[in-house]
């Protein structure tokens, strides 16, 4: 049998892509609690979640009055799962666009086991290897390989890949991991490494993964704030 897993979805002005129902079916399948954390989206997401989801016992919605980026979205959607769903042995958040299918859920408990079943976290990775498939632009691909070189140098990730969207902790932890808020709206994803240490950390290679059109990130935009965000959180890990 399944662990039990609950898993925080955030969205920001989704309307148009998120689809509702392979979350429900996805759920149904591999038995997961799923919440929806609006981030004070302004297109009537929270709206069209509630009414999408108002059959589905599994299919919660969390509404954010204001929009603070995606690290606070996580992060509260995380917390009010650790609090209301006592159930769940497993905690995390997963990409709204479904660029990780959600069948990988399974995937990752089942590579957790298979390698000795001691991390306290399970991190999906889109590693290029035989029999997976990954779906990734050039560009974004190329700014992944910068970041990660960029927040070993600054920051000691030893991570192959920190920021694909789709991760887990143990229930017990998430307290702790995710008790303070974060410095980044959006590479909080460091944060949580720095927090837990890089052996308490389990990189789960995806079988698939398909890079999905309609981002709220642009690569090129968001590129100097990206790395005005490590030295910030560099930073605050000095002055500790």
């Amino acid at each position: 049998m399944m662990a039990k897993v609950a898993l925080a979805v955030p969205c920001f002005n989704e309307r148009g892509r998120l689809d509702v129902a392979r979350f429900a079916q996805g759920a149904e399948q591999s038995d997961l609690q799923i919440l929806f954390v609006d981030d004070g989206s302004t297109d009537g997401t929270a709206d069209f979640i509630a009414e999408k989801i108002k059959d589905h016992p599994r299919l919660d919605l969390l509404r954010c009055e204001q929009n603070r980026g995606k690290s606070a979205a996580v992060r509260e959607g995380v917390l009010h799962l650790a609090k209301e769903r006592p159930e769940a042995e497993w905690i995390g958040f997963w990409d709204a666009d479904l660029s990780t299918p959600i069948d990988e859920v399974r995937h990752m408990l089942e590579f957790h086991d298979l390698e000795g079943g001691r991390a306290d976290a399970i991190w999906a990775s889109r590693v290029m290897r035989a029999g997976s498939h990954i779906e990734r632009r050039f560009k974004r691909h190329l700014f992944g390989r910068l970041f990660a070189t960029a927040a070993g140098e600054l920051l000691g990730v030893r991570a192959y890949d920190t920021q694909c969207g789709a991760k887990l902790f143990r229930r017990e932890i998430v307290p702790a991991v995710f008790g303070e808020e974060f410095v980044s709206r959006w590479i909080f994803d460091v944060e949580l490494y720095q927090r837990l240490g890089h052996d308490r950390i389990l990189e789960c290679p995806v079988l698939s993964w398909t890079d999905q059109p309609g981002s709220k990130i642009s690569v090129f935009r968001e590129f100097p704030q990206v790395f005005r965000d490590l030295f910030r959180i560099r930073a605050r890990r000095l002055k500790r």
